[in-house]
């Protein structure tokens, strides 16, 4: 044979061989089992939402966010079986499970089946399961992990599904779907006590942070946690009121459900849901959605020191979707003043309640709160009053026709105030179609940089777990409180 010949092919070979090498190599990278996973969501979370809270804690707190130091990053979109926007159901579904279904639905398809959750894979296969949330525990995000509905609002049928399920761990807010209707601030129209299932189901109750941190991670097996009648309070509140001090921060809940999810020698799957950021955006009240990114993000840092002593955990942090089509720069102006945000003491919520309990003290409450008035914003103050009875303004009544979060005329324009001063602008009082950034370290981490879905997220999860996703099923009659949720 020429011998020309004979090195064409002895380097045809080579290269074959190479290559074959290289391709077992790049599956061998991007199949790496992780022991666990911890999914950490900012509600309503878009880019900017995480730049402006990253500039503020530059300029007003000298320091970065924790969710700069993950290197990998995609670009996700979030739209739903019906709509290019999003709501918080829809989102969560197709986070946990990969399934798109309809606004407003929880795991259940447009075609009636029933989907399951990473959850669900997760508990199957022996690994231990947590909810974190600072929502109610029966809102969307945290609700998706563990239960199914047709309509999200169904709160109560949402709530007698979380004993069955079982997690290892579940903290949030929302006691009001879990206690008696006979017991004060109750939603529930029987009388079912579900704390008291809880308990009887061997998980060690705690109602405030004392009580949370007095749990032994090693003697705990099952933690159920309840802090507040309905959400968590604001991260801003909870700073700045006494009477608020009681709730924990969501890295307290993080660090706490950890400690006790690790014990488990097969793994574990958890979700910490950064709630309130999506309620502070709907309301435009820009101070408390930074102090909201700011506790998130907290929870982001508690995840990475957690990660340093498991090397083998993955952590991903993303979003269901953003809120409010929040915009950096306002009017005609090349600016941004996130200095003016930093006398605010009250989300534009709590002082809401501080004036509807005391509307005669209002000047003070407000000023109290950290709100100073030029003379042209007391002229906009005036104008939008109800006295003034302003044409096309919505009055008191007419506010939660809005979103449910700008609660009054003066919510509405101080939000407006505070926002213009901080050269801040806003879309939407509700959620956009904007697609979300979705950060990602440890094993198989690469899976989740480039152009993805929603949806990719589970599956990229549940291969590197090591579980199986259920496949959908025709849902199933059942108790009374499911047919009201038809």
């Amino acid at each position: 044979m020429n011998v020309f010949k004979k090195c064409a092919i002895s380097m045809i070979i080579i290269a074959l061989v190479v290559a074959l090498s290289a391709t077992a190599t790049a599956e061998t990278e991007i199949a790496p089992r992780a022991k666990g996973i911890i999914l950490l969501i900012g509600d309503g979370m878009g880019l900017n939402q995480v730049r402006v809270a990253d500039i503020y804690a530059g300029r007003i707190l000298n320091k970065s966010l924790a969710v700069n130091s993950i290197l990998t990053r995609g670009v996700t979109t979030t739209f739903s079986a019906d709509s290019e926007v999003t709501d918080s159901a829809a989102a969560a579904t197709a986070l946990y499970s990969g399934y798109k279904c309809k606004n407003g639905a929880i795991n259940i398809l447009p075609d009636g089946r029933t989907v399951f959750t990473i959850g669900h894979a997760a508990k199957k296969a022996g690994l231990s399961v947590g909810v974190v949330s600072t929502t109610r525990l029966t809102h969307a995000t945290p609700a998706a992990v563990y239960s199914q509905s047709p309509k999200r609002d169904c709160e109560a049928y949402i709530a007698e599904q979380l004993p069955e399920f079982a997690p290892d761990v579940a903290l949030a807010g929302g006691q009001q779907y879990f206690i008696p209707r006979n017991e004060s601030g109750s939603k529930r129209t029987d009388d079912k006590n579900l704390i008291e299932v809880m308990k009887s189901k061997g998980y060690s109750y705690v109602k405030d942070e004392s009580e949370l941190k007095a749990v032994n991670p090693k003697t705990c097996d099952k933690l159920f946690g309840l802090f507040a009648k309905s959400h968590i309070d604001y991260a801003l509140d909870r700073e700045n009121e006494v009477s608020l001090k009681s709730q924990p921060s969501l890295a307290d809940m993080t660090k706490a459900a950890l400690s006790i999810l690790e014990r488990n020698p097969k793994g574990f799957f958890i979700m910490v849901e950064g709630g309130r950021i999506d309620h502070a955006c709907h309301a435009h009240d820009v101070k408390a959605a930074i102090c909201e990114m700011l506790d998130f993000d907290s929870a982001v840092a508690v995840a990475l020191e957690f990660r340093k002593a498991h090397p083998d955990v993955l952590v991903i942090v993303t979003a269901d979707h953003e809120t409010g089509g929040l915009g950096l720069g306002r009017g005609t102006e090349y600016a941004l003043d996130v200095s003016a945000l930093q006398p605010i003491k009250n989300s534009l919520e709590y002082l809401n309640k501080k004036l509807k309990k005391d509307p005669a003290k209002a000047n003070d409450l407000i000023t109290a709160a950290g709100f100073e008035f030029t003379d042209k914003e007391k002229e906009l103050l005036q104008k939008h009053s109800p006295e003034t009875q302003a044409s096309g303004v919505p009055e008191l009544s007419g506010f939660p026709k809005i979103n449910g979060y700008v609660l009054s005329w003066i919510h509405y324009v101080l939000g407006s105030i505070t926002s213009e001063r901080a050269k801040i602008g806003w879309t939407s009082f509700a959620h956009t179609g904007q697609p979300v950034i979705t950060w990602a370290v440890g094993p198989g981490d690469k899976e989740f940089s480039g152009s993805l879905d929603n949806t990719d997220i589970p599956k990229k999860m549940a291969k590197l777990l090591g579980v199986t996703l259920e496949q959908p099923v025709m849902r199933p009659s059942g108790s009374s409180a499911a047919s009201e949720c038809q």
